[in-house]
Order: C-alpha cells, then structure tokens, then sequence
C-alpha cells in the first residue's frame, strides 16, 4: 500500500492539510527526502501527473510512489544504449553514476537540493568537465498511450496474453511531444529537471535525448537497437539565471514552510480526490 504511514497515529489532516505527529517528525527529519528535478517541478506545480501535495507526502516519508516495475526495467536498459549513442554522436564520454553507492544524491553538500543527472561530461582525466560538452538528460517515451489500472492502490500497465502493453490510443504519445510544425517541445516540467541540475552544477548548456518506444521495446527492452529508433538529440541553454534564482528560492522556501516543519500545503480538490482514494475517507 503506497501511504506506508497511518492517519491518526503518525499524522492527523485537519483543514485540509496534513500535520505529522510531533513524535514522527523529530524521529525521521532526517530522513526527509531532498528536492531533485521530478521533485522540483512538482513543486513548482508545473507537473502533469504530482502535484506540490503529494510531493510532500513522499518526501516526509508517508507515502510510497511505487513506479510500474515495466516502466523501471525499460529505463534502466535502455538508457544506457541511448547514452552510448550521444557519446558516439559527440565524441565524449559522459559519467553514469552507480544511485546506490552515491545514496541517489550528486549534491550532498546542499541542505535542500539533490538528485542524479543523467550523464556529466568528463575529459581523459575522467574529471567532470564542461568546458566542451553539454549536461545529459535522457527520455524515453512510448509512441502510443498505454491502459494503465490501479492495482494495490499503484498504477500499473495492463497487458495482453502475449505480454504486450495494450494500447489506449496509437501515436497519441509521441504526438504529444511535436507542435504544429513538427518540432519537437520540451515539456515545461522536464524543462525545470534539467534546468535544476544545470543551476546547481552553475552551467547553462544541457542536451535532451529522447527515444520513443513500441510495443515490443516494452516486452523485450535487452532487443532495443539505436539503429531502429531515431533518436532526438535537443540542445537547450539556459540563460535567464534570474528566472532559476526565483524558482530555486521559491523551491527552498517551500521546503523550510512545508518539510521542515511537517506540515503539508493546503490540498486542492483534486488531491482531495486522490487521497480519498488512497485512505478512504471523505471531505
């Protein structure tokens, strides 16, 4: 069950927020998660899918986002393919970090940000270098829209018979990424995780590489072959560093207000909606 916590023993909701249990608070402060780039465009509220409340619940620890384990599996195979093609395509050799033996945190001398880029350029003395070559950020997406389920109260991607995702809406996914002139356009959201990262690295060049997968990459991910797939190579620079220092102090506020004190912003309805769902009571 994705809230791990219990209401009325480890936090209580009262006018229509959440107040961790003063026991709870001080023995897992510490603990408390830090802001990454997903985290950071939440809170932002620039995310389609986590809003700036339920962010908090992850981040304090009460609630579990339980990724579907297809969706994990694609990522960390394919991935690392895509990154050997822009290394191929540039002539460079990005850092891919171990998560685990880094404890998921490139930042840890920063009190409220943190997370893991994609891949950092390094030079011959396999130093971080960005002297030449941009920050690397990876996305893979389906072409088509997927039927997704709540199962266990976690989304998961419902297949047929054979295995394979069964399909909600053809080419609607990798549509969604082009404008009317067929160019590609980042996402706001995945405009702030890099831009996160890159502000903190105190860079501006960053790189978007972006796959788009079919039905059978979702199967058989080990299969993926860079040959067969086009592979979006997006440069962005960020200039507007005022814009950064704005969102990035709002993002550290909002973290001093909200998770250092154990209170949640005020829920909107549709986080009503979704925590009714999740503990079963009603507003």
């Amino acid at each position: 069950m994705p809230f791990i916590k219990k209401n009325n023993e480890d936090f209580i909701i009262e006018n229509d927020q959440i107040f961790l249990n003063k026991e709870y608070l001080e023995k897992n402060r510490k603990l408390f998660k830090k802001i990454t780039g997903t985290r950071f465009s939440s809170i932002l509220n620039l995310s389609q899918y986590v809003s700036p409340f339920k962010t908090w619940t992850i981040m304090v620890n009460i609630f579990k986002d339980v990724m579907d384990p297809t969706l994990a599996k694609v990522g960390n195979v394919v991935e690392p393919k895509v990154r050997e093609y822009v290394e191929k395509q540039l002539g460079c050799k990005y850092l891919c970090y171990d998560p685990i033996a880094i404890k998921w945190d490139v930042f840890k001398e920063n009190k409220y940000f943190g997370g893991i880029p994609d891949g950092e350029p390094i030079n011959n003395q396999q130093e971080i270098d960005y002297s030449k070559f941009p920050m690397l950020e990876i996305k893979t997406s389906s072409i088509d829209s997927f039927v997704y389920k709540k199962v266990n109260n976690a989304l998961q991607m419902q297949k047929d018979e054979n295995g394979y995702p069964l399909i909600k809406e053809k080419g609607q996914k990798m549509r969604s990424w082009f404008d009317a002139n067929n160019q590609i356009q980042i996402p706001i959201e995945y405009q702030y995780q890099l831009g996160l990262y890159l502000y903190l690295r105190n860079i501006k060049k960053g790189l978007f590489a972006i796959t788009f997968l079919t039905q059978e990459d979702y199967v058989h991910p080990e299969n993926y072959n860079v040959d067969n797939h086009e592979i979006f190579m997006i440069n962005v620079d960020f200039i507007n560093v005022q814009e950064m220092d704005r969102q990035v102090k709002f993002a550290e506020e909002w973290y001093k207000k909200y998770i250092e004190t154990g209170v949640s912003p005020k829920m909107t309805d549709n986080d009503k909606v979704w925590l009714s769902s999740e503990l079963g009571i009603k507003f």
